[in-house]
Formats: structure tokens, C-alpha cells, sequence
């Protein structure tokens, strides 16, 4: 309707032709553009919030590349010279102000200044923490004890070295001059396994002291013989001529010495055990 009007317009005034034919146009450019918007789909919600989801990912990650273009870009920060001039001379450093002053020292039980740096420090360890027992009284509730109030030592004299076990379990040797124990009775037992000899002796061991213990060697048995015979010496002692068996000498190692009057002398050495009887026989006819 607009359309023919204008038409009709146009046709009474020759001077408006080219206006009506310009809006003509444009009045149908308009109906097109109208009916291409009809025709197109709106756009969704989800493709809102994807196309705002980008957006906000492209700003991320353009910050940080325009920080660090940024902090490329500037120029290095150059520190300012200090010239001597501005420090003043050694001599004019108050040297004296890392040392208290008389009267700000305090002073101690017995009259002399100690120096605060020394003071707050001595007032720093010696200050014991809330609830804690002060040094003195924590000395006093332990008192220092030597080693010779707590046990006493033990020296043994054996026929032959042996262990000494305490409760089953071996704490010294006999070979040892003197070994410590503790205070109280204690019950020692001696063993030595080559001679099958084994001992209990109980010893008061006293705070300080030394406690002995003597121990007299077992006799073992000795069967001696000599051909065609001899006298017969054991550690420098005479027992008598061979045939001699059933002699009871002490465990150990013993010396022997067969003298004859026309073969000569000859020696020998038996070991003496608790075990089993030691058996000695010598042929003074074999040199």
C-alpha cells in the first residue's frame, strides 16, 4: 500500500522520480532484510556460553604474554653508585657504642661490672623456663656419685686360668689382676673346661674395696712308668721309683724327671685334668 502510494506520488511530480525510485528501492532493501532476519535462527544459549568461555580463555592467557612482553621490554634497573664521600672515616665510628657504659653494666655478687651484651646473655641461659627445677636444685636432687660408691672389685688367685661367670654369663677371666662388681653378696662361679674343673665360691663385695678369692687346685690321677726303671721327680720334688700309679698330684701342667743310674736322665711334662687319669711311660733305653 505504502508502495503504490508512493507510485502514484511519483507520477503526478516529475521532480520527485528519482527520490521515489531511491526510496522504492530502499522500502524493498528494508522488506529483505526483514524477511532474511525471520528466516534466521536465533542463536542458542549453549552457544552463548560457549562463545564466552573462549572469550574468557583468550584473556587468560593474553595477560600473562602481555606481563612478560612487558617485563622484557623494560629496561634493567641500574643501582646508584655510593660514592666515598658518604661514608664517614673509620676514625669517626662510635667504636665505644659496642661497649656498655659504667653505670649501665650491672654489677655481680662480688662488686665487679659485667657487660650488658654479656649480662642479657648470662640472664638469658641461666633464667630456667616456667615449671623447670633451677640448676642448683636439680644438682642437689642428683648428687654426683663415683663409680667406686656403686661397686667393689674382685681379685682371684687360681691354679689355672679360668672363666667367671655371674648368673650364667662370663664377666671376667682369672687371668685378669682384679675385676669390678656390683655392691652386695654375689655368687661366682669358676669354670675351665680342659681340665674339667669348675667351682662356686660366694663373695661380699664392698663399696671401694677388693675382695679375694683363693682358689686350692683339685688333685687329678697319675699313673708313671719307666724301662727297665727310674726314680721319679714331679716338680722338683721326689715321689719314688717306677712303677708308680694311682698318684694323686694337683690339676696343671706338671715337670717330670726319670733318673737312672746307668742310662741317664730324661725328662717329660703331663698335663693333670679332673677328665680321665694321665698315664706317663718312658724307655730310657731309646735315646
Amino acid at each position: 500500500m505504502g508502495f503504490m502510494r508512493r507510485l502514484r506520488v511519483s507520477r503526478s511530480d516529475p521532480d520527485g522520480i528519482a527520490e521515489a525510485e531511491t526510496i522504492g528501492l530502499d522500502a524493498f532493501g528494508a522488506e529483505a532484510a526483514a524477511e532474511r532476519l525471520a528466516e534466521t535462527p536465533p542463536v542458542s544459549q549453549k552457544a552463548r556460553l560457549a562463545i564466552a568461555v573462549l572469550a574468557g580463555l583468550v584473556l587468560i592467557e593474553a595477560v600473562p604474554t602481555a606481563l612478560w612482553v612487558r617485563a622484557r621490554l623494560r629496561p634493567p634497573a641500574v643501582a646508584a653508585p655510593v660514592s666515598a664521600a658518604a661514608l664517614p672515616p673509620a676514625a669517626t665510628l662510635p667504636l665505644a657504642s659496642c661497649e656498655p657504659a659504667a653505670s649501665d653494666a650491672p654489677a655481680t655478687a662480688s662488686g665487679t661490672s659485667v657487660p650488658a651484651a654479656t649480662a642479657g646473655l648470662a640472664a638469658k641461659t641461666t633464667t630456667p623456663p616456667p615449671g623447670a627445677k633451677p640448676a642448683a636444685a636439680a644438682a642437689a636432687a642428683v648428687p654426683a656419685v663415683e663409680r667406686s660408691m656403686l661397686a667393689g672389685s674382685v681379685a682371684v688367685t687360681a691354679p689355672v686360668p679360668m672363666q667367671v661367670l655371674v648368673r650364667g654369663r662370663v664377666v671376667a677371666t682369672t687371668e685378669a689382676e682384679s675385676f669390678m662388681l656390683p655392691v652386695g653378696s654375689q655368687e661366682l662361679e669358676f669354670v675351665n673346661q680342659n681340665f674339667g674343673y669348675r667351682a662356686r665360691r660366694t663373695v661380699n663385695v664392698q663399696a671401694g674395696k677388693t675382695a679375694t678369692v683363693r682358689l686350692e687346685a683339685p688333685a687329678g690321677t697319675v699313673h708313671i712308668n719307666a724301662v727297665p726303671w727310674a726314680e721319679v721327680w714331679m716338680d722338683g720334688q721326689r715321689i719314688g721309683e717306677t712303677p708308680i700309679g694311682n698318684l694323686q698330684a694337683p690339676i696343671g701342667s706338671r715337670e717330670l724327671v726319670f733318673r737312672h743310674p746307668d742310662l741317664g736322665e730324661r725328662r717329660a711334662a703331663v698335663l693333670v685334668t679332673l677328665k680321665e687319669p694321665a698315664r706317663v711311660s718312658i724307655d730310657l733305653r731309646k735315646k
